[in-house]
């Protein structure tokens, strides 16, 4: 198929042909009639005066398009504003920046990003109606606590034969506070049983199990309870810490929480335990122990001491001999301490834990063993019978103690009173709850069609056959 030649084409065709002067002497006959056929073209095309067409037709063609008028508008032109100019984000990553991940770095930009938030504060003397949240009525919470009984009952000890007859029903679940459990304890009093939990956002609940009424929510810290106890001599009062750094005493009877001590501009208050009704030892973030006296209005500590380099999760002094307490922090070290003569260095030191030790706790009765719970899952109890002079580990056993980062850290609990048997969460299907023997062996577990979720934390009633646990939702899990 031949191509059309275009007029513009042809037009340059006839310009080439008309510069070349070919050399007529040296073609033959055939060029020869090829030449005079291209000349007869050539001058067929300037008779036709096809330059003077086209020119004209592209003048006419432009006198045809409309002029354009400009046309003058009213408005006035906003003026510029100047927008501050967002620096673009870079990838650390992609910039071969290396990020620091150690424990003191992290622990900074915690710090860091906690430092960018508003400060809030609450009034160190904080009443319950004050602090009562949501639907609430404080009126009801009133009438249903009136009748407390407040005199310390006798203890409880056989728990292990009532066991089998401890049962759950749905009469026995109920959501407490909102947000993940961290903390949970249950009155002493028989008559009535109440369990009073601690949760992530600062609230304490209390719940009267035996009775029709709903559970009531309090705020009394600003961040998670990390611990929560009932004064055993002085069972009206709740005491309470928090990692906002501040203790407080909840009063029962006259319904207010009293701030006892403050220490939000320096650290955490990560746990506590009771020297005396009135003296409790209480752990840190930043590795330091204080004695914190709960009647004195100063809300400092009576002494301070620096047990660790880092942070302290659990403190729990000795049952008999209340001069010693044993301290576990987050890099696996295990510490006896001699409250009379702090010194640099523990009494005893042991490093047997890989992972963080998330709890360590005296035998209630005899102190003469040490049950702790790590992340390394691992259950262990130490021998220190010989107190002062030896601590040394005696059994231990693997239990998963990976619950995640929704999930409150397993603690592995002594029964009250007794120094033969702990609870402790599980992770297994079917859910349970835990009992261990002394010598480290499972000897029971609860279970149960209505209980379906993991209770990480896990108390006993004091005077009565009564396990509570508690999930992160912030429901509560009786078996009576």
């Amino acid at each position: 198929m031949k191509r059309k030649i275009s007029p513009d084409d042809f037009e340059d065709n006839v310009k080439k042909a008309k510069d070349e002067k070919p050399d007529i002497g040296k073609l033959s006959e055939y060029e020869k009639m090829v030449q005079k056929n291209r000349d007869e073209r050539i001058a067929f095309m300037q008779s036709l005066r096809m330059d003077e067409v086209k020119e004209g037709l592209n003048d006419a063609i432009q006198n045809l398009k409309p002029k354009r008028i400009p046309r003058k508008r009213n408005i006035k032109s906003p003026k510029s504003v100047m927008t501050p100019q967002v620096p673009t984000r870079k990838s650390l990553r992609l910039a071969n920046v290396d990020i620091d991940l150690s424990w003191k770095a992290v622990e900074a930009r915690a710090l860091a990003e906690a430092e960018k938030e508003v400060e809030k504060e609450l009034p160190p003397i904080l009443t319950f109606e004050e602090a009562i949240t949501g639907d609430n009525v404080y009126a009801d919470f009133v009438r249903d606590f009136d009748d407390i009984d407040f005199k310390t009952p006798k203890p409880f000890t056989d728990y292990v034969s009532c066991f089998k007859n401890m049962k759950i029903d749905e009469s026995k679940i109920a959501k407490v506070v909102n947000g993940r459990i961290t903390a949970m304890a249950l009155h002493p009093m028989k008559e009535k049983v109440i369990v009073s939990a601690g949760n992530k956002y600062g609230a304490i609940g209390f719940w009267h199990v035996n009775s029709d009424s709903v559970p009531y929510e309090f705020k009394p810290h600003l961040y998670g309870v990390s611990c929560l106890k009932f004064n055993s001599d002085s069972v009206n009062q709740i005491i309470s810490c928090s990692y906002d750094g501040t203790m407080r005493c909840g009063d029962m009877e006259k319904r207010v929480f009293n701030e006892v001590f403050n220490i939000s501009d320096e650290t955490s208050c990560n746990y506590f335990d009771f020297i005396s009704p009135t003296t409790t030892v209480v752990c840190h973030r930043n590795g330091n122990v204080s004695l914190v006296d709960i009647r004195s209005d100063s809300k400092s500590a009576e002494k301070s001491h620096k047990c660790h380099e880092y942070s302290v999760k659990t403190v729990s002094v000795h049952p008999v001999n209340k001069s010693y307490f044993v301290s576990a922090d987050m890099k696996g070290f295990l510490s006896l301490w001699d409250l009379r003569k702090l010194q640099k260095k523990p009494v005893i030191e042991l490093h047997h834990h890989r992972k963080v030790i998330t709890s360590a706790f005296f035998s209630p009765v005899t102190g003469n063993s040490i049950l702790t719970t790590s992340a390394d899952d691992s259950l262990c109890l130490f021998d220190c019978s010989k107190l002062g002079t030896a601590l040394s580990l005696d059994t231990k056993v693997r239990h998963n103690n990976f619950t995640g980062r929704w999930l409150s850290t397993f603690k592995a609990t002594w029964l009250p009173n007794t120094d033969d048997a702990f609870v402790i969460g599980s992770m297994q299907y079917p859910r349970r709850i835990e009992i261990f023997n002394n010598k480290l062996d499972n000897i029971y577990n609860f279970q149960d069609e209505y209980l379906g979720c993991i209770t990480s934390t896990n108390a006993f009633h004091p005077s009565l056959p009564v396990l509570a646990g508690a999930n992160s939702s912030g429901k509560v899990y009786i078996f009576s």
